[in-house]
């Protein structure tokens, strides 16, 4: 989904090997009668779990729209999250889930390492990176602009701890359509919960 320049020690966009579990994982409206916005029902969403076709689910969950699935796609590595219509890699209506080597045991210092990067490559910009705590897990969410002109394109990841590593929520849409999607994103990726604190995906 994010197709920006893979510089820069946290920007490595490549799957690692993780263990056999979870390694075929690494290779995520309101009715058109509301009345207004201040009575409308809140849009139907269900709780998913991270789970590829073979190995155990990853330790996380999101809450997603009713009618969004998660599902593998040939020739496109992780997890995408979304619209069953919804193709893979540039469609803003997905959430790709794909793993990072990045160690997030210290999230204060792989922010600090962003900005530096942010600060060496004119190429791409961080407007927004924050150490924050979501879901009761230490995370790093980080705002990214890559590319010009029609390939220019913006990203909200959230990262999360996993074993030493870490795995990476992606949500990204051409730069123009990014502002208007931004609310969506970080309703979604600010949703994750740790599998057993979420009480496993809601039905």
């Amino acid at each position: 989904m994010l197709s920006g320049p893979a510089r820069g020690p946290f920007l490595e966009v490549r799957i690692m090997r993780f263990p056999t579990t979870i390694l075929t994982l690494l290779a995520v409206t309101l009715p058109a009668s509301a009345a207004s916005p201040a009575t409308a029902p809140a849009a139907a969403t269900h709780r998913v779990e991270l789970k590829a076709a073979q190995g155990a689910p990853l330790p996380y969950t999101l809450e997603v729209p009713r009618d969004w699935e998660v599902r593998q796609v040939a020739g496109y590595p992780g997890l995408w999250i979304g619209p069953a219509d919804a193709k893979p890699p540039e469609d803003p209506r997905l959430i790709w889930v794909r793993g990072s080597r990045i160690d997030l045991a210290e999230p204060e210092k792989v922010v600090a390492n962003i900005k530096t990067n942010d600060a060496q490559h004119p190429e791409w910009s961080a407007p927004r990176v924050e150490a924050r705590e979501v879901g009761g897990v230490r995370c790093v969410l980080v705002q990214m602009d890559s590319g010009e002109g029609d390939k220019a394109r913006s990203s909200l990841t959230l990262k999360v701890p996993f074993q030493k590593v870490s795995v990476d929520f992606v949500a990204s849409a051409p730069r123009a359509e990014f502002p208007k999607m931004l609310p969506t994103y970080e309703k979604i990726l600010l949703s994750m919960r740790p599998a057993a604190a979420a009480g496993g995906p809601k039905k």
